[in-house]
């Protein structure tokens, strides 16, 4: 995979365990867990990878892992075609830049994190089928890293030139249900920088639309207050359309899309 060059190779994972690893490690009463969701999974669905299965047991929104009936209520809310989804089927809204993960930038908790312009998504143009699938397989692939899987992974929303023309409120209901549970991830962090003055009217919306629980993870912040909350030298790895931000937006979208398709070939 070196024959990628720098640029994609700095989306593959280092030092991963291997799936088989990861469960040789678990507790028993984690490994019980696993069998249970695994058992009662496959008497009426077809089968998934133990990969994936390993992602349920683990997902569980608060801080317990592990926990078998809030996984198994994800497993039940989860479409299966979001485990089918290659980067190939979505170049076209990959490149479009609008929601992608930043390798090397993190929360100050240090959880992997990924960005969003939502200036990029107009509702009359893209469908919401199209902007969800989007989510759904950047978050997915980010939980292939073990660390995010278990400990879960932050969002940055960059509202800057975000408009009306931009919102829809169904396309921000599905939104929020996918980051609250509808594919095995758990979202620890979600930073919504800079948004217009009138954001108030948009978040009375919102906000019923998000756990109590999940709404203590969420932020509304001007950008001079958005360091506070990642990572030191996250400059280092922020967007360059970001103020503070070092890493060229267009070059990082396409070693993403390079990588996964390389990847997703294999």
């Amino acid at each position: 995979m070196s024959s990628l060059g720098d640029g994609p190779m700095r989306f593959a994972p280092k030092d991963e365990r291997s799936i088989e690893e990861q469960l040789n490690a678990l507790t028993p009463a984690e490994k019980e867990c696993f069998d249970n969701l695994k058992k009662k999974w496959e008497e009426k669905n077809p089968a998934f990878s133990d990969e994936l299965y390993l992602r349920f047991a683990r997902c569980s929104p608060g801080k317990e892992k592990f926990n078998e009936k809030a996984a198994w209520k994800v497993m039940k809310k989860f479409d299966p075609r979001y485990s089918t989804i290659k980067a190939a089927d979505l170049e076209k809204q990959l490149a479009s830049k609008t929601l992608f993960p930043v390798p090397g930038l993190k929360t100050s908790e240090g959880h992997d994190m990924f960005y969003m312009r939502p200036s990029r998504y107009f509702h009359k143009e893209t469908s919401v089928k199209d902007i969800i699938d989007n989510l759904a397989y950047c978050m997915t692939t980010m939980v292939e890293k073990e660390k995010a899987c278990t400990e879960g992974i932050g969002f940055l929303a960059n509202m800057n030139d975000w408009t009306m023309k931009n919102f829809d409120v169904n396309y921000c209901y599905q939104f929020m249900m996918m980051l609250q549970g509808r594919v095995p991830v758990r979202v620890r962090l979600f930073l919504i920088v800079n948004p217009p003055s009138w954001f108030a009217k948009i978040w009375a919306i919102m906000k019923p639309m998000l756990a109590s629980d999940f709404r203590k993870k969420v932020f509304v912040i001007k950008e001079q207050e958005m360091m506070a909350h990642l990572a030191d030298g996250a400059e280092e790895f922020l967007p360059d359309e970001t103020a503070n931000g070092k890493v060229n937006t267009d070059e990082l979208v396409q070693d993403f899309i390079t990588y996964r398709k390389h990847v997703e070939a294999a």
